[in-house]
């Protein structure tokens, strides 16, 4: 049985340097991230935490950055919500919840169209 979704949100304004240092400092392989960021350009970028099942999703217009970590996750759903949050226009919790929502309860194997 899969524990309860849990779904963690953040947003930050992209000219608080500590904030933005907060909101990237958990994800490992932050690189890319912190570049998109710094030259506050518009995109979208996710990481997986192996050991404690934590998908993070970051999706920033070029001032503000909005980050949703989904717990309790495996490698495999975590890609699969990132290809779901491509296809978000507009990022808000209700968005992130139902891409997590489509991948988390589609039979295995058969999402997403």
């Amino acid at each position: 049985m899969r524990d309860a979704l849990k779904i963690l949100l953040a947003k930050v304004r992209l000219d608080d340097a500590v904030a933005v240092r907060t909101l990237i400092l958990p994800i490992q392989e932050y690189r890319n991230l912190a570049k998109m960021l710094s030259e506050r350009q518009s995109g979208f970028s996710h990481a997986y935490e192996e050991e404690s099942r934590v998908g993070r999703f970051i999706a920033s217009n070029g001032i503000t950055a909005i980050s949703f970590s989904v717990t309790s996750v495996t490698r495999q759903e975590a890609e699969s919500i990132a290809q779901e949050c491509e296809r978000i226009a507009v990022w808000d919790m209700y968005e992130i919840r139902k891409a997590a929502d489509r991948v988390l309860t589609a039979p295995q194997g058969e999402c997403c169209d």
